[in-house]
C-alpha cells in the first residue's frame, strides 16, 4: 500500500499544464474606473453579484466565443450567462461560436478567423492553457481584447488578457476531497479521471489530494486516467478500470460528465464490485445532480457556469468602454451532496 502524497508524484506525471490557483486575487482599493471588486460579493437578497455591466454602453459588437468545446451541458450553460448580460445591456451583440471539440489546434485556426471577420473581443476557454498562447498573442497584435475565463493562461502569458475570470477550482476538488476523506474507510482505492491538458482541472485533482492528505488516513491511486471531459470516453475507461480493480472505494472526476459516465459504468458492469464505489464529479450539471439524489453519484464541486458567462461578457463590456477590470477574478465554488441537493434543485444549473 502506498502511502498518501504518492498520488501527488503520480498526478504530477500526468499533467501537462502548470497548476495555478485561481484564487481570489485581491487587491488594495480601486478607483472609480474599476469595473469590479471582487465576484463573489453577495446583496441583501444573498444574491452573488458579479462584474456591473457599464451604463450609458452604446454600439454594436462582435464577441467571439471560445470554449474547450461546446459538446458540453457546461459550456452551453455559460453561453446563456453571455446572452444575459446581452439582453441587459440593450446593445446590438453578435456572439460567434468556436467549437473547438476540445482540440486546441482547431481552437487556434477559429480564433484566427475570428480575428480576420474583425471581432471586438475574444471571450475565451481554452482547451489547453498552454497551446492557446500564440492564439492570444495574434489577438494581442489586432488589438482584440482577450477574457479569459475558466481554464486560465500561466506566466507571462497572463499579459496576453484583460482578466481572467475563474471559478475556484482548487476548491472545488478540495470539497469533494473533505468529503470523500470523512466518509472512506483507511487504505482506499481510487481511480482519477483526469483531463491534465486544462490547468482548471490540475487544480481540482490538487484541492482533491490535499484534502485527502489532511485527514490523515491512508488511500492509493490506482491510477490516473485522462477522461478528456467526455462522458462516453470516460464510460469506457471506468468501465475497464472497474475489472482491472474490483475492490475501487472511489472514482473522483475532474469534471461531472466523465463523473456521470463513471456511475452509467459501474451501472452497467458485470464485475463483482466488492463494496459500493462513492463517485464524485465537478461542476454541479443538472444531470449529475439527479444522480446525487438517486444515489449513483456522492456529491460534486459545484459552480455557476451563468455566472462566469455574465461576468465575462460583463468584463468585455467595462474593456471595451475603457473601464478597468480585476485581473483575477474568482467564483465561489462549494460542495453539493444529498444532503443538500434538494436546495439547489434538478432541473437547471445552480
Amino acid at each position: 500500500m502506498r502511502k498518501k502524497l504518492i498520488s501527488s508524484l503520480l498526478a504530477a506525471t500526468m499533467v501537462i499544464a502548470t497548476v495555478v490557483s485561481v484564487g481570489a486575487a485581491t487587491e488594495e482599493a480601486k478607483d472609480d474606473t474599476t469595473a469590479t471588486e471582487e465576484a463573489d460579493t453577495t446583496d441583501e437578497s444573498g444574491e452573488v453579484v458579479g462584474i456591473t455591466i457599464p451604463e450609458g454602453l452604446e454600439g454594436s459588437y462582435t464577441i467571439g466565443y471560445a470554449p474547450a468545446t461546446l459538446n458540453n451541458a457546461f459550456w452551453i450553460a455559460v453561453k446563456d450567462g453571455l446572452q444575459k448580460a446581452v439582453d441587459e445591456s440593450g446593445v446590438d451583440v453578435k456572439i460567434v461560436d468556436v467549437d473547438a471539440g476540445g482540440d486546441q489546434a482547431i481552437m487556434n485556426d477559429g480564433i484566427a478567423n475570428l480575428i480576420s471577420s474583425g471581432i471586438d473581443a475574444l471571450i475565451c476557454a481554452p482547451a489547453d492553457s498552454t497551446a492557446v498562447v500564440s492564439a492570444f498573442e495574434q489577438c494581442k497584435e489586432a488589438g482584440i481584447p482577450v477574457i479569459n475565463f475558466d481554464t486560465p493562461v500561466e506566466g507571462d502569458a497572463v499579459d496576453l488578457v484583460e482578466t481572467i475570470i475563474a471559478s475556484d477550482n482548487y476548491n472545488a476538488g478540495y470539497v469533494v476531497g473533505q468529503d470523500a476523506a470523512e466518509k472512506m474507510e483507511d487504505g482506499a482505492k481510487i481511480l482519477v479521471l483526469h483531463s491534465p491538458r486544462a490547468s482548471a482541472c490540475v487544480d481540482r485533482l490538487d484541492g482533491f489530494i490535499a484534502a485527502l492528505d489532511e485527514s490523515g488516513k491512508e488511500y492509493e491511486i490506482v491510477n490516473t486516467l485522462d477522461g478528456k471531459g467526455e462522458q462516453e470516453t470516460s464510460l469506457g475507461l471506468a468501465s475497464d478500470a472497474l475489472v482491472a480493480d474490483p475492490d475501487l472505494s472511489i472514482i473522483f472526476a475532474v469534471n461531472d460528465p466523465s463523473a456521470m459516465g463513471a456511475a452509467n459504468a459501474v451501472q452497467q458492469t458485470s464485475v463483482q464490485l466488492e463494496k459500493d464505489i462513492m463517485i464524485y464529479g465537478v461542476d454541479g450539471n443538472p444531470d449529475a445532480k439527479k444522480m446525487i439524489k438517486s444515489g449513483a453519484m456522492e456529491g460534486t464541486g459545484s459552480q455557476s457556469p451563468e455566472t462566469l458567462g455574465y461576468d465575462s461578457m460583463a468584463a468585455a463590456f467595462n474593456v471595451l468602454s475603457g473601464n478597468e477590470v480585476d485581473k483575477d477574478i474568482s467564483v465561489d465554488t462549494f460542495l453539493i451532496t444529498a444532503d443538500n441537493v434538494d436546495q439547489y434543485g434538478t432541473d437547471g444549473w445552480q
